[in-house]
């Protein structure tokens, strides 16, 4: 580590813990600030890509950029276990500037950071940057990864990194009020598509009209039985969306009509076991009206800011650790936290999905994500920086 880096690391977390020094706190909130107020939606986080490459090599990580464009920095000491901590730098959109209270691009008023991104996640991302730097490592290695692209499709780069890097453990670092995480649903996004018969609307009967038979399967789609879990609760399947063909009908019957349904999954669910109930009830709806139906997983396509071009299935499954296993056993004891869960889904679904032990913590408040005046308590930034550093140590341990 290098001298310049404040070792302002104090232990498991006690009911008054000493602030960081004022150089160290400021150097913390500037980046942040920084971070939120660089656009970076995704498939556009180049800009903030760099500011994090510069920290990481300010701050004595050794770093790279894989092809996807992910930033990764590690602190190496030595034999032991690998720990590959994951924050994602893009940011879903801010729909109208005009309703919010503070700038959507970044302020610091009141003890807050405000901005698209303070909570979810570079509030998070900064935090861990400056925290891990400061951990007081004595064996293994510590692997940062600036992931993109988790607003679009979770998992995927984060299983790009880790099969890079290969970690023992790994830890997203989500917001969790700084609780430790010990699972999460899982989500995947389910495409229905009716087929139908065109023709004249004022002779419906000479053809199938897809709107029609589509709403008999909204119907029996609310009737499908799904799975519940002790701790995370019920699976969910929810339409989002709808569109038919022609649009505008101009007096045709639609011979077209599909719907995107998200469905959140629960530890051990396969794609087969989300997508044959459904399609079981699809069939069994458009069958009197004469259509056809069909449910596919739906398959997500962009350039990275980096160019790579990336083709993923929008499937990221459920996981689920029991609090009283390493590593989060390890986690709740070192910074002397409450187990918790999200029930959303996070880059964790990739990490999991490779037999890698999963677990996540990170400052802030997660319901306050893609909402209007998101913000993260600057005290809950840096309590987040000083728990990452003893996550860091702890983790890493021999």
């Amino acid at each position: 580590m290098p001298a310049s880096v404040p070792r302002w690391v104090r232990g498991p977390r006690e009911p008054a813990r000493p602030h960081l020094p004022a150089a160290a706190r400021d150097a913390l909130e500037t980046f942040a600030l920084t971070l939120v107020g660089t656009p970076s939606p995704s498939g556009q986080e180049g800009a903030v890509a760099a500011l994090v490459e510069a920290e990481l090599k300010t701050l004595g990580y050794d770093v790279e950029v894989d092809e996807l464009g992910n930033v990764i920095g590690t602190l190496d000491a030595g034999p032991g276990p690998c720990v590959l901590f994951d924050a994602h730098m893009d940011t879903v959109g801010v729909t109208d500037p005009s309703a919010w209270s503070f700038d959507p691009a970044g302020e610091l008023r009141d003890g807050r950071l405000y901005g698209r991104g303070a909570m979810d996640m570079k509030g998070p991302l900064a935090a861990l940057i400056h925290g891990a730097a400061a951990a007081e490592l004595s064996s293994g290695r510590v692997v940062v990864s600036a992931s993109i692209a988790e607003e679009m499709i979770e998992g995927f780069a984060t299983v790009a990194v880790a099969e890079r890097v290969r970690p023992d453990v790994a830890v997203i670092c989500e917001a969790t009020r700084r609780r430790v995480a010990v699972g999460q649903r899982g989500r995947a996004e389910l495409i229905v598509e009716v087929q139908g018969k065109p023709t004249h609307s004022s002779r419906p009967d000479l053809g199938v009209n897809a709107v029609e038979a589509m709403a008999d399967v909204l119907r029996v789609a609310r009737a499908i039985e799904l799975p519940t879990h002790p701790a995370l609760g019920p699976a969910i399947l929810v339409p989002t969306d709808i569109v038919s063909r022609p649009f505008p009908a101009l007096s045709v019957v639609p011979d077209r009509c599909a719907v995107t349904f998200d469905r959140r999954t629960l530890p051990g669910e396969r794609e087969e076991d989300v997508v044959e109930p459904l399609r079981a009830a699809v069939e069994a709806a458009v069958a009197p009206h004469g259509a056809t139906g069909t449910v596919t997983i739906g398959l997500d396509r962009f350039d990275s800011y980096s160019g790579a071009p990336v083709a993923a299935p929008n499937f990221a499954p459920a996981w689920f650790i029991e609090a009283g296993t390493a590593p989060a056993s390890t986690a709740l004891a070192a910074i002397g936290a409450e187990p918790t869960h999200w029930g959303f889904c996070t880059n964790g679904s990739g990490t999991a999905a490779l037999g890698i032990p999963t677990i996540g913590f990170g400052p802030g408040d997660e319901t306050l994500a893609h909402r209007v005046d998101e913000y993260l308590e600057l005290d809950e930034l840096e309590a987040g920086a000083r728990d990452y550093a003893t996550l860091a140590a702890a983790l890493t341990r021999v």
